[in-house]
């Protein structure tokens, strides 16, 4: 199939989040599967061009913006075929992917340039991916076409974040909703084919009240049309036998040397020198969804009641990033922080802690408790989303590799933590058995490409 894929960011080019992650692996995967894959993305101001070789393909091409025109180019990295959409207003001066004020009529540029760059090539895919609201003008566009159109799937990575603008002054799309007002999102759930999200218990909350962030309605309609695929992990990237940010490296058959990453982890962030303490590791966003209010709420209780040590690294809300770094402050050589993102770093985290700790109030899939379990750290964390579908909890189930709290709760948090990994900690055999679990489970985007081909399908017989 030919298949033109799009998003607003992706590995190694610009990486932001978690969506850059699966963009830099699942357009390879399919790659490798046999299939005409085209990755496409904006151009931003922070695109390093002369790093990844690329080159200018198409150097001025006109795309109608309802009653004007915008000029555009198009840049190409010759050894995979990733294009690269510029308009100079937009993106050339840009030094922030996201969070700008004109972001909404950004992105339907980008993805009205992007269509017409196909149109230029004279390259018609089979298949429109879009993730997420940034992309999601593209699925209402290329809709509009007719029955001539490619099958359309498109991908949700996070409900809470939809395109929304409020008045609009302009069409945008060409639809109004009665008010002069547009949903990015909305609009490509109505017009897709197909719709996926990234992980099967994720797919189903979305259809509810309480996860559907005021669009389940619509999803239903959808029916059997929503679909969750589970995201892969990179498992090159993310091998502690060859990863060289780490202290020593280490495998399945041969642990002892994360002992020493444990050891040079505290060493650097200032804990005490303590092997036999189990050592917490947070690596994540510092916002609501993410649960740091449960961590804040119980850590005196964590560090006064047990010999636990805790190591947390994000950015995010500045409340949260103020918070963690007074509850550091109060418990010098037993928690340490780091406010923003440092890549190497937050490796040696998933290497040196024993226990990782995702209490998030909802999460669509996941990749830190992945890599933690590649990296032999079990998870702690609530059973909703991807956290739910890739953890087994170790006191229920033989093949466990983790734990897991039902309700968004502290109190069952610090039952999780103190009566289930804190107390697997000590009986070595225990522990040990459930790292081995952990890092023997196949989390390849082999499986997740073959699941994509199958939604790819189903879009094409719609």
């Amino acid at each position: 199939m030919k298949i033109l894929y799009l998003s607003a960011e992706a590995t190694p080019y610009v990486k932001i989040g978690g969506l850059g992650d699966v963009a830099g692996a699942l357009p390879a995967a399919l790659r490798s599967r046999g299939h005409d894959v085209r990755l496409m993305m904006p151009a931003y101001g922070l695109l390093d061009r002369q790093k990844f070789g690329l080159e200018k393909k198409i150097d001025s091409f006109n795309v109608q913006m309802d009653w004007r025109n915008e000029t555009c180019q198009m840049w190409v990295n010759p050894s995979t075929g990733d294009s690269f959409i510029t308009n100079y207003y937009f993106f050339d001066n840009r030094f922030h992917v996201y969070g700008n004020g004109d972001e909404v009529e950004q992105f339907v540029l980008f993805c009205r340039a992007a269509l017409e760059a196909c149109r230029l090539e004279k390259w018609e895919p089979d298949i429109i991916h879009a993730n997420d609201w940034h992309t999601a003008a593209a699925i209402r566009l290329a809709w509009a076409k007719g029955k001539d159109r490619p099958g359309l799937v498109y991908t949700i990575h996070n409900m809470a974040h939809q395109g929304s603008q409020y008045p609009s002054g302009w069409p945008l799309l060409g639809v109004y909703d009665g008010r002069g007002s547009m949903n990015l999102m909305q609009q490509a759930i109505i017009s897709a084919d197909v719709v996926s999200t990234v992980s099967p218990t994720y797919a189903r909350e979305i259809l509810t009240p309480e996860g559907g962030c005021g669009l389940d309605g619509d999803l239903r309609t959808k029916g059997d049309r929503v679909r969750g695929v589970l995201n892969g992990l990179d498992l090159v990237s993310y091998d502690p036998s060859t990863d060289k940010s780490l202290a020593a490296n280490y495998s399945r058959g041969n642990l002892d040397n994360k002992k020493l990453c444990k050891s040079e982890l505290q060493r650097r962030v200032g804990l005490e020198q303590n092997p036999d303490a189990p050592l917490i590791g947070m690596v994540s966003r510092l916002d609501f969804q993410k649960g740091i209010d449960l961590l804040l709420q119980v850590v005196d209780r964590i560090i006064d009641y047990s010999d636990a040590q805790i190591m947390v690294l994000g950015s995010g809300d500045h409340a949260y990033e103020v918070s963690v770094d007074q509850a550091a402050a109060r418990h010098r050589g037993r928690m340490a922080t780091y406010i923003g993102y440092e890549g190497d770093l937050a490796r040696q985290i998933y290497a040196g802690a024993d226990i990782f700790l995702m209490p998030s109030l909802f999460e669509p899939c996941g990749l830190s408790q992945l890599i933690a379990m590649r990296y032999g750290t079990l998870p702690v964390a609530r059973a909703t989303g991807g956290l739910r579908d890739t953890i087994v909890d170790v006191r229920s189930a033989e093949d466990g590799c983790g734990y897991l709290f039902e309700n968004y709760d502290k109190e069952e948090m610090m039952y999780t933590l103190f009566e289930g990994a804190f107390k697997d900690y000590r009986d070595k055999g225990r522990w040990y058995a459930a790292i081995d679990r952990a890092m023997s489970r196949d989390f390849s985007w082999k499986t997740a490409a073959a699941g994509y081909e199958e939604l790819y399908k189903l879009a094409l017989e719609r």
